[in-house]
Formats: C-alpha cells, sequence, structure tokens
C-alpha cells in the first residue's frame, strides 16, 4: 500500500503512518490481517481486491475484516473486499463500522463469513452501528448462503452509539 511517496507492506501499517484525511492507496491484491481505523481517512483500492486472514475486533471478538472506530470520517472506494476461503471459519463481520462512512464503487463479498453461520446462523457484512453511512457509485454487497441468518448490512442502535443512519444510492446489487 502508498501513502503519498511513501510504500508500505501492509494495509494496517499504511494506515497508521497516513495523517487524518490522506489517501491509502492499494497496488495490487492483496491478503492480509484486519484492519483497525481510527482516524479520518480515505483507502483507494484502485480497482484490486484486499483478502483478509486474520481478524481484529474487542476483546475475544477478533472475527472482523475492518473495525471502523466511532468518531472518524473514513471512505472506502474502488474495488473489493472479501474473507480469504482458508480463514472462512475465522470471520463473521466484513466491516464493522461505528464512524461515518462512505462506501462508494465498492464490493464488499460475504460470501466466506463463516464463523458463526454454523452455530447461530448470524453474519454481518456491513454492521452499522453508529454514524451516517453513504453506499454509493456501483457497491455491491453479497451476504454469504449458507446459514439461516446472513445480513448484506444491519442498522444496530446501542445505548452509548449514536443512531446509524445508512443512505443507499447505488447502481450495484445488495
Amino acid at each position: 500500500a502508498q501513502v503519498g511517496n511513501e510504500y508500505y507492506q501492509s494495509l494496517q501499517d499504511a494506515v497508521d503512518a497516513a495523517q487524518a484525511g490522506e489517501t491509502v492507496t492499494l497496488l495490487g491484491d492483496a491478503t492480509g490481517a484486519g484492519v483497525v481505523i481510527n482516524k479520518d481517512i480515505t483507502i483507494d483500492f484502485g480497482g484490486f481486491t484486499y483478502s483478509f486472514n486474520e481478524g481484529v475486533g474487542s476483546g475475544d471478538y477478533t472475527s472482523n475484516g475492518f473495525q471502523i472506530l466511532q468518531g472518524n470520517d473514513v471512505v472506502l472506494k474502488n474495488g473489493k473486499l472479501e474473507v480469504a476461503a482458508e480463514a472462512a471459519d475465522k470471520f463473521y463481520i466484513l466491516v464493522q463500522n461505528y464512524a461515518n462512512l462512505t462506501v462508494e464503487d465498492m464490493t464488499l463479498d460475504g460470501t466466506n463469513l463463516d464463523k458463526w453461520s454454523l452455530t447461530d446462523g448470524d453474519s454481518y457484512v456491513l454492521s452499522n452501528n453508529s454514524g451516517t453511512v453513504t453506499i454509493t457509485g456501483a457497491t455491491n454487497i453479497t451476504a454469504n448462503n449458507d446459514g439461516d441468518k446472513a445480513f448484506a448490512f444491519d442498522v444496530c442502535k446501542y445505548a452509548n452509539y449514536a443512531v446509524p443512519t445508512v443512505n443507499v444510492n447505488t447502481t450495484g446489487i445488495i
């Protein structure tokens, strides 16, 4: 990944190095660990795919691809997010969001969100817990189809978070 004129071996390293408001650019298809985002940032996937093979999260719940923390403005654009097939049993949320998030011209592929689908039956491609989410461009969101409760996205209200809002204006398929 790249930020300005600097190159990084992992997407998390690039996100950590970026200053608030900067753009991280993925330079090719990549497989790597989940990413925690706690700043205003844009990630431009450049038409490439990022496949998660190790989750992130809070406490014992490290089954997320992206964990986007509250109080930030984040843009994910021009690419694809998925869970690597060999890591399917480690994930049940592709993007867990608590921030203001724009998802533009992305494919969010939840096909391999299998961690709890065999027991509880639930998985979430885009979990919205706070903030304003805008789904735009030609964004596609695909849930897995092997459980009883596989969700393309949800909107959850928790007592200690602001009520989330999701605006859908996509030519893609959810």
